[in-house]
Parts: C-alpha cells; sequence; structure tokens
C-alpha cells in the first residue's frame, strides 16, 4: 500500500486486495467487532444479532434485519456502521480497504492488517437452539390492553383472541409479546414492543427464527397480506372490521409481519403454504418500505404470483391510519 500525500489518498497493491477480500468474515468480526458465531445449517450464526449470518465459504454475508449482505469482508465493512449500532451505511472501496488493512501512519509505505485470526470463533452447535420468549407476567395484561387498545387503538376483541391463542402476552417487564408459530403451532419467533408512549423499545427474542415471522392464517388461503410490523397488520385487521361492521371480518385474511422490510420471512411462507396465489403488499409509506414494495412487487411477479400494491392512505403506515381514523378525524374508512 502507497500513501499519496499529496492527494492525501493510498494506492494499494493487487496482493493486498487479494489479502483482504480472503481474509474469514466471521474471524474479522470476531477479531475487531466481539461477535461470535455457531454452526447454522451450511453456514453460521451470529450469536448476538441473531439476523446475522455467514455462507459455509466464511466470507459471504447477510444481515437480515436490515436487508443487507456481501460477498466478503470488505462489503461488510463498506455497508455497517463501525459502532456497530445496527445501521447500515456506505463508504468507499478505499475507506475500507484502509479499514481492513490499517496504514501504521500517514507518512508510512507500509501497513499492518487489523485483522488477528481468533483462535475460537465459531460455538461449536449443531443443533438450532429453541427460542427463549421472555417470562410471562402473571395476572391481567394491563400495560398490554392498555398500549393496544387505548394507545394504538386496535380492536380488543381481536387483541383478546390473540392472548387466548397464545399469539400474544405481556412480560414482566411490561412488555408486549408477539409470538410467530410455525405450521405446527410451536413458537419460533418473538417480537417485543415497549409500552412506554414516550420510550420507543424494540427487540427480537433470543434465538428468533426470523423465518417464521408472525403471521395469522384467515380463512382464504390464497391472498396474503404482508405488513412491515406486528402493530400495522393488527391494525389493518381492525381497520377491516370497521369497514365491514362486524367483530369476525379479520379472520378471513392471511397476514404476515416481516419484521422489517427483509423478504425472509416471504420466502419462507410461500414455501410452507403454496395455496398462496395473490400477495397484496402493505409497507409503510417512506422510502424503505416504497423501495421494497417496488423491488417485491418484480420479483414475486417474475415467480407467477398476482402481486398488487396497497399501502395506507394515511400517514406512514396502518397504524396511522387507525388512530387517524379513532380519533374522528377526516379519514375515509378502509374499503372493504
Amino acid at each position: 500500500m502507497f500513501y499519496y500525500k499529496k492527494k492525501d489518498m493510498y494506492i494499494f497493491t493487487p496482493e493486498e486486495k487479494s489479502e483482504a477480500h480472503n481474509i474469514s468474515t466471521t474471524d474479522y468480526l470476531s477479531s475487531n467487532y466481539g461477535l461470535s458465531f455457531k454452526k447454522d445449517g451450511k453456514g453460521y450464526r451470529c450469536i448476538e444479532h441473531n439476523s446475522l449470518v455467514v455462507n459455509a465459504d466464511d466470507k459471504a454475508w447477510f444481515w437480515n434485519s436490515l436487508s443487507v449482505g456481501g460477498g466478503d469482508i470488505i462489503a461488510f465493512v463498506s455497508k455497517i456502521d463501525d459502532r456497530l449500532d445496527c445501521r447500515a451505511v456506505e463508504l468507499s472501496y478505499e475507506q475500507s480497504l484502509k479499514t481492513v488493512l490499517k496504514p501504521i501512519s500517514s507518512e508510512s509505505n507500509t501497513y499492518h492488517s487489523t485483522y488477528k485470526k481468533a483462535e475460537k470463533v465459531v460455538a461449536e452447535d449443531t443443533t438450532r437452539k429453541d427460542i427463549q420468549l421472555p417470562p410471562k407476567k402473571q395476572g391481567r395484561y394491563n400495560r398490554l390492553f392498555a398500549y393496544l387498545i387505548h394507545t394504538r387503538k386496535i380492536d380488543k376483541d381481536i387483541v383478546s383472541c390473540l392472548c387466548k391463542h397464545h399469539y400474544l402476552y405481556e412480560d414482566q417487564r411490561g412488555n408486549v409479546v408477539f409470538v410467530g408459530k410455525d405450521k405446527n403451532k410451536e413458537p419460533k419467533y418473538g417480537a417485543i414492543r415497549g409500552t412506554l408512549t414516550d420510550k420507543q423499545y424494540r427487540k427480537e427474542c433470543t434465538c428468533s427464527d426470523k423465518a417464521n415471522g408472525f403471521y395469522l392464517q384467515g380463512y382464504d388461503k390464497e391472498t396474503l397480506f404482508v405488513f412491515e410490523a406486528p402493530i400495522d397488520m393488527l391494525s389493518h385487521a381492525t381497520l377491516i372490521n370497521i369497514a365491514c361492521d362486524s367483530k369476525t371480518a379479520w379472520l378471513n385474511s392471511c397476514r404476515l409481519s416481516l419484521g422489517c422490510v427483509s423478504d425472509t420471512a416471504l420466502a419462507h411462507y410461500l414455501q410452507e403454504y403454496p395455496t398462496t396465489r395473490n400477495i397484496v403488499f402493505c409497507l409503510d409509506n417512506d422510502k424503505a418500505g416504497i423501495e421494497a414494495t417496488e423491488k417485491y412487487m418484480q420479483k414475486y411477479s417474475d415467480l407467477g404470483y398476482n402481486v398488487s400494491n396497497q399501502p395506507s392512505s394515511v400517514g406512514k403506515d396502518y397504524n396511522d391510519e387507525l388512530v387517524q381514523l379513532k380519533n374522528n378525524k377526516a379519514v375515509t374508512p378502509l374499503k372493504k
């Protein structure tokens, strides 16, 4: 690596670039970010960030909750914030190489790698661990009902039904837990949401399988409504009840929450339920949601599905629409 002082830039040799691209992703992340990994299928899964996976080649990776991936550690450094606070960023190729092949000084033509091979990066665990759901609160779920029904305006009968069938509960800290189950009704995924209106708290349960996601089956097995968050999904169900003037209209439709804008849960759902023919995207009215909708409509249309876009007509998402409707603002109820 040669430092070009006049332009304050580094010039890397082909050998140095090759060394950087061939670094083990799990070793580098263990040595420099303090992360640990376990065997998961043919690849590796991060223990601290369950949705971060590394391929069997120990180079390519994908962070599902961020919908970001790459072919090696250079791509990781260029796309993930150095503080590892789960933010996607964009660094130049030169900046990324400088991070991995750290110069000894700004005026030196020599370098040393910040990468040191970890003695033991991968936790030997050939079996997937069961999801670790937080303990349930004993007694009535006061904060859950207050938050979902009074703050978020979700139909109380829907909330009660989901609590009864163990898709919803309040943990001992007063948070709402949305439980995603597989086809055998076994818990596989958990999304935790805080109930304090002045402080946002979001977390996934340890060992959650994001492929399962939080979804509810309806009578119409051919059509699936897709949302980013569980609360938007239940808001849509409430709006359908209002439009149909019925307490049970929401049971007709199948709904899925992605938990983000990644389509990992959608791809898995379609494999599990092959009767699905129609996909209705109901993602957020923001940049990420709009871009994801455009990408997935093209992707799943090419796969042979009938796709359509049905975002909320008011605000950023369906909960915004529901709250404004319940607050007697000028909002047209959702069409049947």
